[in-house]
């Protein structure tokens, strides 16, 4: 039957819309990056392991901005590399030809310089001092660096940031150790141990303060957690949103298993987001902490992130909700967990109003016509996808969600996953097809919309229920719906259109009729007595 499940599942929930997707797999970069003392030009050099698909050409992006000057490689049965003629693709782009066949090894290293762009922000902080932090998400890491720029083509990084003298550098991964050069300046050297997205590959450099806030989770595995900010927004941080992230990597380790890298930061940054979850780097907005409206749920969200997005990550961009949905669900739950269930189904709530609200209503999650990258960032992959989970939990009981979580997690992590691999491990877990529920969260535009007429005979009440939603929105079928009838409860299975039942032993006509009561799905409903 399973075999049965995944050759079925392999349908428009593993739908793959890119028009670019990495050929060769990087193994692992190592990247050296020169920031001067003024301006916003940098001098790089990128060393990538690829493993060939082909003997086609390596074709890397990177920002038309820069001038390119020396492109090596390792020739055939050589160990020592040396230059190549490379060709330019006049949009931004290297070509690199190789002598190599599919399954072989190949290296490459190129070394360019020129003025960023975009992709490292390049400025001040609210005292003057120069600040420059890498802002990738979804495909601007190319704007700095020579990579295909895809979340798919995971590696290992090695980072090597020289900056001028009195300035400290945060990066992805542990920092090995720092090399002062003459006159001043130094090299920090970072290895990230394990393989992540182009877009998380960051650094940042100014004037930091870094305060460690302890290990977390050593019931599981001991994580250092630390704050990295400015100087003069430190003690804030520690007392504000950051003050419970220890408890924060124990309760989603404890939830999903085991936390995937070997240390954290969570970093004051110039990103143009409120939040950026880059794998060990968590950057954040600075005028977040000057304004002091830095949220411990947008903490929990991204701290959510180094499991989903980070970890397991998806592998075409139209999966998003792989990411976002989850780490929205996950920070619903921290709060649930850290200040009441009342919390948690208050968090709830205001998904289901933006979702309610959202322009892309009209949508499905899986919106394989979107071209714009950054319009993904809409409800359909944040709440409504927190939503797509907690009906799933709803769906399948406490036991079989968690147990298909910490397997999905397992089986995946350092990976790339679609939804189609989502839905299979959950119906595994749940021992059921449940192909049939991810369609329709998220092929299906919309949510359901139900009015339930309901009349008295004696002493049964008929519930007549009818989908009242656009016809473009599609049925929905909603398994054990619970229906709460001056507090007596019945479930429903609504399977079409219309659906009926019927409730006996009523006295008189219904004082409180509550449709859904402990909120599992996403949904509109009105109760009115039939004419």
């Amino acid at each position: 039957m399973m075999l049965g499940l995944l050759l079925a599942l392999q349908g428009p929930l593993a739908a793959r819309t890119d028009t670019i997707r990495p050929l060769h797999d990087a193994l692992h970069h190592d990247i050296t990056i020169v920031v001067g003392d003024t301006g916003i030009h940098i001098l790089g050099v990128a060393q990538t392991t690829w493993v060939l698909a082909s003997a086609e050409p390596v074709e890397v992006a990177l920002d038309s901005a820069f001038r390119v000057v020396r492109v090596l490689t390792d020739g055939a049965g050589e160990s020592r590399m040396g230059r190549i003629t490379f060709a330019l693709n006049p949009g931004g782009g290297v070509y690199i030809p190789h002598k190599k066949q599919a399954g072989d090894t190949l290296r490459t290293s190129i070394r360019y310089h020129g003025p960023v762009r975009d992709g490292l922000i390049i400025g001040t902080d609210s005292a003057g001092r120069r600040t420059v932090f890498a802002d990738n998400w979804p495909d601007r890491a190319h704007r700095w660096l020579p990579l295909v720029d895809h979340p798919g083509d995971k590696a290992t990084v090695a980072l090597h940031i020289e900056v001028p003298p009195g300035v400290q550098v945060i990066a992805n991964g542990v920092r090995e150790r720092v090399d002062t050069l003459p006159r001043g300046r130094t090299i920090w050297h970072f290895e990230m141990r394990q393989p992540i997205t182009p877009y998380g590959i960051v650094f940042g450099a100014g004037t930091l303060a870094t305060t460690p806030l302890g290990d977390a989770a050593c019931e599981v595995k001991c994580v250092p957690v630390d704050l990295v900010t400015y100087p003069d927004d430190s003690a804030w941080a520690v007392t504000g949103p950051f003050r419970r992230a220890l408890d924060m990597v124990g309760f989603f380790s404890t939830l999903v298993g085991p936390f995937p890298y070997d240390r954290l930061s969570h970093v004051q940054s110039t990103t143009i987001f409120g939040g950026a979850e880059n794998p060990t780097a968590i950057f954040y907005d600075e005028k977040a902490y000057r304004n002091q409206r830095l949220s411990e749920r947008t903490v929990a969200h991204e701290t959510a992130h180094q499991w989903f997005g980070d970890a397991v990550t998806e592998a075409d961009w139209h999966h998003l909700w792989l990411s976002e949905g989850f780490a929205t669900y996950y920070a619903a739950l921290w709060m649930g967990h850290a200040s009441g269930d009342s919390a948690f189904k208050a968090e709830m709530a205001n998904s289901a109003r933006s979702v309610i609200r959202s322009a892309v209503t009209n949508q499905p999650i899986l919106d394989t016509l979107a071209t714009d990258l950054m319009g993904l960032l809409n409800s359909n992959n944040y709440p409504k996808g927190a939503w797509v989970l907690h009906a799933l939990r709803g769906l399948v009981g406490d036991s079989a969600y968690h147990r298909g979580i910490r397997e999905w997690y397992a089986r995946y992590r350092d990976g790339n996953a679609l939804s189609s691999d989502f839905a299979s491990v959950m119906s595994e877990a749940a021992g059921t097809d449940l192909t049939w529920y991810f369609e329709q969260a998220l092929l299906q535009p919309g949510f359901p919309r139900l009015e339930v007429r309901w009349h008295r005979k004696g002493r049964q009440l008929q519930l007549d229920l009818r989908q009242v939603q656009p016809e473009g929105w599609g049925v929905r079928r909603m398994p054990g719906l619970e229906i709460e009838v001056d507090g007596r409860r019945i479930r429903v299975d609504v399977s079409g259109a219309e659906t009926s039942a019927t409730l006996g032993g009523v006295r008189g006509d219904p004082k409180s009729i509550r449709v859904d009561p402990d909120g599992w799905w996403l949904m509109e409903s009105t109760v009115v007595p039939a004419p």
